[in-house]
Formats: C-alpha cells, structure tokens, sequence
C-alpha cells in the first residue's frame, strides 16, 4: 500500500523534533559529563543520578501522557514538550547548584515525554501500514542524528566557552524551529475522518483494549525487554566519553566516537526497520539486541583498535533500533486501537530502566573503581531481552489462538 504524500511530511517533520528535543536531551549527556565533574566537584554517582531524574520525570509522566493522546492532538502535546525542554536548556545553563541542576533534568524529563517518542511513533503508526517499518525508521533516525549533529557542536563550545554555552547551544533549535514546525503541519488521522489513505480506518482501530492486553503475555515480554535495553543503552550512552577517555583517548576524540556510533545509529534504525518490515519486529528486534551485547562487550578493551572498531560497528548499528522496533511490536502484537494508553504502560519499563543504568554504572565505578562490572551487566541485560522477546505473539497469531481454544474438539465426540 503505498503512503501518501502528507504521511511523507509528518516524517519529516517527527524526525526533525527528535534530532533537536531527544537527540540534544538524551544524546549530548555525555560530553557534559566531565565538565560538570570539573565544576562542581560531584562524585559520577550524583553527575549520573541526573539522568536517572530525566529517566525518572519522563518516564513516571508517560502514562498520563499516553492516555492524554488517545484523547487529544499531538500536535498540542509535543509542542508543550519542546517548551519543556527549551525551558530545563536554559536553566541548566545557569545552574549553580545540584538542586538546580535536578530541577533542569526534571523539566527535559517531562518534555521528553510530552514530545518525542509517544506522539511521534503515534502519529506514524497511525499514518502508515504496510512501510510501517521504514517510515518508523527514517523517524526514529532522528534521535541518534540529534546527538550526532550536536555532541561534536557541543563539544567543541564546551572547550571554547564553557558548558553553560552548551546548553544554550542545545535550546535556540527548539526555539525557532521545532516549535513553529510542529504548530503548523503534525496531524493525526483519526477514526472518524479515515484522514489517511495509508492506513484503512478500520485498521485504525484493530487491536486489543487495555484490559486484554494487560492478560496478554505479549505485553509483559515487551514491557520487559524494554526495561533491559532501557537498562544498558542509557548506562553505555551516559558512560561511553568517560569510559573511552579512562582508556587514553582524549575528550575531542572520545567524542568524536560518540557522534560516529550515533551517525551508525541512524543508519542501523533504517536497516533494522526494513527488516522489520520483512521478518517481523521481534525478530528484527532481538537480533539488535545480540549485536548490541557484543558491542558493549566490545567497549571494555576500546584501548585495542580491533575492539573499538567492534564497539563502533556492533554496539552503533544496533543501539538506537529498539526506538524503531518497540513500537513496531507493540503494533503488530497489540494494535493501533489503545496505542497510546499502552505504549504509555510499556514507558513505566522503560523509565524503571534508564533510571537505573547510569545509576548503576556510576556506583559500580565508584565503588570498584572500573567499568568492568556496569558493561558487564549491560551485556547481560542485552542477551536475556533477546532471548525474551521471540516469545511474544502477534495480533494474528493472538486471534488464531483464541480462535482455536474456542472450537469444540469434534473429534473427542
């Protein structure tokens, strides 16, 4: 089936509100990670419990907004998210104190929710049908993008003129540009309309209600492989410049590798939609898991040119494809009908996730004085969500089943 020119554009315009709300939020932490250590003289526990508060804030506030955009445009709640985030910019720039600082976080938190990946991944399932892969993909790029176009900018302002520069850098984006694009073109088909001709209004509403999918043991699969990348992908992203800095690489390079990963990101977000689209999300899904296990491993001896070039490829082309994928199964294993309410469930995982892996990481550092047992962890977070996820059913196979446990066996009669 092929999509419309106006599904086309709310691709475009998605994928740019990711590169400067997710990707400038979630992606540039990083770099600031050291400068922030300089300052204020904070152990990597508390430097990394800021973005277990970002983690936190999104995360404990994705309910209510997934409930919120089954009933209102999302075109209204993502531009109160990028005013969020233009807000938590600015006042992290002129932070002086850690409570500051933790009510800066807050604020990127609730506008990462508000703003990113809920409405976004709501208004492209709702656009697209059969290329649902590939339109989530080329969407999703945007999140690795962010931090690939603005980690080195950021970087590079930071050595110029200081990190509180940074954070400025990171805000004039949402400013005149996010904000204005997404007030004038994000729309979302709904039921009642049948707007798109991408997706047939009866599809719009196939899928099960909160209650059966809370019975399912689809949801609880995806709900937990969504904690355990969410685990690994934030401890490895937050840790990654000062791991790679502890093993002899400078900041400029260390963050040169970060923008690369992230550039291999947005391509694997393609590939791995694409394949979705052809073998199913799941499997799509767990085979990025594995790959990214093997770059985190690979992290641990970046000193050696063959594992740091391991680490780029595996853990680069892989690490961002769940931002693709998750929604992907949620669809085929779910549907459409109550996404929002249940993709909204499915963050309460994640946010218990992305909160506890910095957390983690610092504190293992602080306490053993290496990164060895945080990656470590991560890898085996990694592999136990690949093994999980092949399990859950799709919405079919779900119907089939039913369907079958409700025929009488004649041939018991």
């Amino acid at each position: 089936m092929a999509a419309n020119k106006r599904g086309w554009l709310m691709v475009l315009v998605c994928f740019l509100t990711l590169v400067f709300l997710f990707g400038s939020s979630y992606n540039t932490a990083s770099v600031f990670f050291s400068p922030l250590l300089k300052t204020f003289g904070w152990s990597r526990a508390r430097v990394s419990s800021l973005a277990t508060v970002l983690a936190l804030a999104a995360g404990g506030s994705v309910p209510a907004i997934g409930w919120l955009l089954d009933r209102i445009e999302a075109r209204l709640m993502m531009t109160a998210g990028a005013l969020l985030i233009l807000g938590g910019f600015i006042l992290a720039s002129q932070a002086r104190s850690y409570h500051t600082m933790v009510t800066a976080y807050t604020l990127l938190g609730l506008g990462v929710a508000a703003g990113t990946l809920l409405p976004c991944s709501l208004v492209i399932a709702n656009w697209f049908d059969a290329q649902l892969g590939l339109a989530m993909g080329l969407t999703m790029s945007g999140t690795a993008l962010g931090g690939t176009l603005m980690a080195p900018i950021c970087s590079r302002v930071i050595a110029t003129t200081g990190w509180r520069a940074g954070y400025l850098v990171l805000a004039a984006p949402i400013l005149v540009l996010v904000i204005p694009l997404v007030l004038l073109t994000i729309d979302t088909p709904s039921l009642s309309s049948g707007a798109s001709p991408s997706v047939r209004p009866e599809r719009l509403g196939e899928g099960l209600e909160i209650g059966e999918a809370l019975r399912s043991r689809s949801l609880w699969l995806i709900a937990a492989t969504q904690l355990l990348w969410a685990f690994a992908v934030t401890a490895v992203n937050l840790h990654m410049v000062p791991v790679l800095i502890g093993q002899g690489l400078n900041a400029m390079r260390a963050a040169t590798i970060l923008s690369l990963v992230l550039a291999l990101s947005a391509c694997g977000k393609l590939v791995l939609g694409l394949i979705a689209d052809r073998a199913g999300g799941r499997w799509a899904l767990a085979g990025g898991l594995l790959a990214m296990a093997v770059g985190s491993a690979a992290l641990g001896g970046a000193r050696h040119g063959l594992w740091l070039n391991s680490f780029i490829l595996f853990y680069g082309l892989s690490c961002g494809a769940p931002l693709v994928l998750i929604p992907v199964v949620i669809t085929e294993s779910l549907g459409r009908k109550r996404y929002g309410s249940l993709a909204g469930f499915v963050g309460i995982f994640h946010t218990t996730g992305a909160a506890l892996g910095p957390l983690a990481m610092g504190y293992l550092f602080d306490l053993h004085g290496s990164y060895t047992l945080g990656l470590l962890s991560c890898v085996a977070a990694l592999s136990l969500g690949a093994l999980l996820l092949p399990g859950a059913r799709s919405l079919a196979q779900g119907a089939e089943m039913e369907r079958v446990l409700a025929t009488p066996n004649r041939s018991a009669i």
